[in-house]
């Protein structure tokens, strides 16, 4: 067996020469000459002469599987301790091995290396070739035997859990406000984005939002989504903290009667909110001026910055009453020293209401120029129709009432009473022409000239016609004669009749119909409490109730106005002054 293995070593052992020889790059390739091969042969024999095998174990096939299987086994051990501590779904650390233009190469201590997408790392900080990165490992092999690495997923995961850490110490947190969405703005915390509603932008109502686009504030997070990965963050919080220990400040050193500033924060139909910086205080709107305006707005903006004088303090509630006018002397003190009952004075309209107008005199001043002192005349038309705000006016001072701050003002007394002249104008029973100068639907009021009007009552205009409105008889500005039938001065009313300018026809009226006379008649009119018949001079009525059913649906809806009608005569009344009728018509069947 020895003499076997010695020839396959010899074999062996001179084909290793000729491949190393044949390796050699720097020897010529040549056959070998005769005297070469005889040295070759000599080497051989000499080589051979040794003990080349006395060190070497000769083993069996069983052992020689065991020690291999062995040494496989330490070999594995080895190669699974250099990433035993890896597992899927954690953040690692690996080493950045090489850059490319779409990947970064990263050694995890795995089997093969990971690629990251460029994407995930920002082009202006891009890692070292050879610097240590934490990245997240999802998967170790997917579909494509590939490893899935993800640089933002442990970014992501990192300031997740540190922004947690913020909620819970109620630290703020600087961020950058990117873009609007619905309802609120998106801000920046790096990696992260969270949500602040409008409400949470500012402790003062935000107007333009757009303002805030781009800009870094500090941030309270408020609510911590961990499911859905979502932050809730605030503003307001950080600078409600900040407000209320300035309002800490400020409302120790406030007092009545002290001068403070602010800004018109908000404005009502009732007042003015000025904030203080950081609390707020109250305008009534009666304490802008010791004059009277409408609403706030005639004086003050929202944003103006204004000084006001603190007027009550409620310590308890953090209640704040101010005032503007009280920064000045209140006009009033010296207004017997200025004005007396009967003086003609000078002012501008400064309101204009459906009882009078307002009236300027000095400024903080205001007289009541009430309808009734405006004309003489008791029907006054719309004031707004003759006077404007603005307009300078002139009236005569009535009264003054220093207490309550009130002036009564009239215009009606610069000229002379025309109802000192009525007595010697008119009498009872005296004939009258005048313009009709307004009618209502109680009767008509008629110029007499000088600023004297007469009233004509509904039920004077006529004898014999049932007037429901003056307008059925007269118009505006017509000229009409009538009678003077009462002078009342202690109202100043005159009363006045056109029917009396006629003899009263019910006598002859009374002998001309009687009842149970059948007579013709017009059809006039049909209201609901029956028609309305033209009979001569005088107007008839047939009462809804005494016109049967089958007159009611086949007669009614055929007769026009114009058409004559049989009567009836049912009674004739001289002191309701009407004629009652009936229909003498058969009922159709």
């Amino acid at each position: 067996m020895n003499e076997k293995l010695l020839d396959q070593n010899v074999e062996e052992t001179t084909t290793e020469e000729v491949v190393l020889d044949a390796s050699d790059s720097s020897i010529e390739e040549q056959q070998p000459t005769e005297e070469q091969k005889d040295i070759s042969s000599k080497t051989i024999k000499d080589y051979l002469s040794k003990d080349l095998f006395k060190d070497i174990k000769v083993v069996s096939q069983d052992e020689d599987i065991e020690e291999s299987a062995s040494s496989d086994s330490s070999v594995l051990s080895e190669y699974d301790n250099t990433f035993k501590d890896i597992s899927e779904n954690q953040i690692i650390s690996a080493k950045v091995i090489g850059i490319s233009d779409s990947d970064v190469m990263v050694d995890i201590g795995f089997k093969s290396e990971g690629l990251i997408n460029r994407s995930e790392f920002d082009n202006k900080d891009l890692p070292e070739i050879g610097s240590n990165i934490d990245i997240f490992l999802e998967k170790f092999e997917d579909t494509d035997g590939n490893i899935t690495l993800s640089k933002y997923k442990a970014d992501f995961i990192k300031r997740w859990d540190e922004l947690k850490g913020f909620c819970d110490s109620s630290e703020p947190v600087k961020g950058k406000i990117i873009k609007r969405v619905k309802g609120g703005m998106v801000v920046d915390l790096g990696v992260i984005q969270a949500f602040l509603p409008g409400s949470q932008v500012d402790v003062q109502p935000v107007k333009n939002f757009d303002e805030y686009l781009n800009q870094e504030f500090d941030f309270q997070i408020v609510k911590v989504d961990d499911m859905r990965k979502n932050l809730v963050v605030s503003r307001k919080a950080i600078l409600q903290e900040s407000l209320n220990e300035k309002r800490e400040e400020i409302m120790s050193q406030i007092k009545v009667d002290g001068k403070v500033s602010g800004i018109v924060k908000n404005i009502t139909d009732f007042g003015a909110f000025i904030d203080l910086g950081g609390i707020d205080g109250l305008i009534h709107i009666t304490d802008f001026s010791w004059g009277r305006i409408n609403h706030p707005s005639e004086v003050v903006s929202i944003g103006d910055k204004v000084e006001v004088k603190v007027i009550e303090y409620n310590k308890e509630t953090s209640r704040i009453s101010l005032g503007m006018k009280q920064l000045v002397d209140n006009p009033w003190k010296k207004i017997s020293e200025k004005y007396n009952v009967g003086d003609t004075i000078s002012g501008k309209v400064v309101s204009i209401m459906n009882y009078g107008i307002f009236v300027e005199i000095e400024k903080g001043i205001e007289g009541l120029i009430h309808v009734s002192e405006i004309s003489w005349k008791k029907n006054f038309e719309n004031l707004e129709n003759t006077y404007n705000v603005g307009d300078s006016i002139e009236s005569k001072i009535l009264s003054i009432d220093i207490e309550d701050q009130k002036i009564s003002l009239g215009i009606k007394q610069l000229t002379e009473d025309p109802w000192e002249k009525v007595a010697t104008k008119f009498s009872l029973d005296d004939k009258v022409s005048g313009t009709v100068s307004n009618i209502t639907k109680f009767g008509a009021y008629i110029n007499l000239g000088d600023d004297i009007e007469g009233f004509i009552r509904n039920i004077d205009l006529h004898w014999t016609k049932n007037v429901v409105h003056a307008k059925q008889l007269l118009n505006k500005d017509e000229n009409v004669e009538a009678v003077v039938l009462e002078i009342v001065d202690k109202d100043r009313k005159i009363f006045l009749g056109i029917k009396q300018l006629s003899e009263n026809p019910w006598p002859g009226i009374k002998n001309q119909y009687e009842s149970g006379q059948k007579i013709q008649g017009i059809f006039n009119n049909l209201n609901d409490s029956g028609m309305v018949i033209d009979l001569d001079d005088v107007e008839g009525f047939i009462p809804i109730d005494n016109i049967s059913k089958k007159l009611k649906k086949n007669y009614l809806s055929s007769i026009k106005q114009g058409d004559s009608v049989d009567l009836l005569v049912v009674e004739v009344n001289e002191k309701e002054k009407r004629i009652v009728l009936m229909l003498d018509q058969p009922d159709e069947d």
